[in-house]
């Protein structure tokens, strides 16, 4: 199933797609549609939307640190989302 920009905007699809038709698409689809629009899990969110690269210079790095995803998805438990961060990015913040 093919996931567009436009599709995730679509109030009648907020929430719609499952992590594995997401997953299939993350390549093209915006990071901040994908925080605002759907339900996205702890693993989710570290490996496809965390930008640990806070000083890349792109001007929404910070939109993609801990605290942003935390806030968008507030269901998210937190202590599980810092421990995926901590096994996918072990050395990121020594």
């Amino acid at each position: 199933m093919l996931i567009r920009d436009s599709d995730l905007l679509k109030p009648e699809n907020k929430n719609k797609y499952s992590i594995s038709d997401l997953r299939a698409n993350v390549d093209h689809l915006n990071k901040k549609f994908l925080l605002h629009t759907q339900r996205l899990d702890e693993e989710f969110c570290i490996e496809y939307i965390l930008d640990i690269r806070m000083d890349s210079g792109d001007e929404d790095s910070y939109l993609f640190c801990e605290n942003y995803i935390l806030e968008c998805q507030s269901h998210l438990d937190e202590t599980l989302f810092f421990k995926f961060r901590d096994i996918i990015y072990p050395n990121a913040y020594d």
